[in-house]
């Protein structure tokens, strides 16, 4: 792997470069191609006559659904992050669930009982409700599109009567800042990283506050496992 690159809009505050560098080589040529429009984007094919691997961010990660073979994972969620030619193939694979998987699982095995919320219906949210769903873990989906006050919820009046672990999950771009209530026992698990606009609001609210770092540099993870040829399809 010499020539990676990440596909998104906004990208320049990435860190994928630094991750990448760490996980293969400090040498690595990590390009970031940022696309205010979509039809300026190459093609899948045309793309890989100059990379080896390539990554993708909001809001683009359905833009190639149409032009490659997908993983049972991207599949059901109808959304890659990351691709790689396998013979005349070009394959899409979503990393993030595999991530969004390892952190849950971890967070569940230190409290008995969890319930969850979601926070939006973009991709992020449909790749945490197929972990939640796979690892039977209750949820229920808040977006801005059907929730009024969406950014003024009472999220601890609406787990005052649940016996549960409240974990408030963050899928919403860092256009949204969420201004309600939180129970002080919860967790709230952002999924944007670096977003000290929003960590200095939430984290005195909530017994924890988790960004997106973690999540992140575990997909890039398994992007290096998934181009290796380590991921099957």
């Amino acid at each position: 792997m010499n020539k990676l690159a990440l596909i998104g809009k906004d990208i320049s505050h990435s860190r994928s470069p630094e991750m990448y560098r760490k996980l293969i080589s400090p040498n690595i040529d990590y390009s970031l191609l940022d696309y205010d429009d979509a039809n300026k984007i190459p093609s899948a094919k045309d793309l890989f006559l100059n990379y080896d691997g390539i990554n993708i961010t909001s809001p683009y990660k359905k833009h190639f659904l149409d032009q490659i073979k997908l993983t049972k994972n991207a599949s059901a969620i109808g959304a890659v992050n990351c691709l790689k030619k396998q013979g005349a193939d070009i394959i899409g694979e979503n990393t993030d669930y595999l991530a969004v998987v390892d952190i849950l699982k971890e967070i569940k095995s230190s409290h008995a009982t969890l319930e969850v919320v979601i926070l939006g219906d973009g991709v992020m949210s449909t790749v945490a409700q197929l972990a939640l769903k796979n690892l039977s873990i209750e949820y229920k989906v808040f977006s801005r599109k059907l929730t009024n006050n969406f950014d003024q919820l009472n999220f601890d009046l609406y787990f005052s009567n649940h016996p549960t672990k409240p974990l408030i999950i963050n899928a919403c771009a860092r256009d949204f800042i969420f201004h309600g209530k939180l129970p002080i026992r919860g967790i709230f698990w952002d999924f944007n990283y670096n977003f000290k606009q929003q960590e200095d609001l939430i984290s005195p609210c909530v017994e924890m506050y988790m960004d997106g770092l973690e999540m992140l540099e575990r997909q890039a993870f398994y992007a290096v496992a998934f181009w290796s040829n380590h991921t099957a399809v």
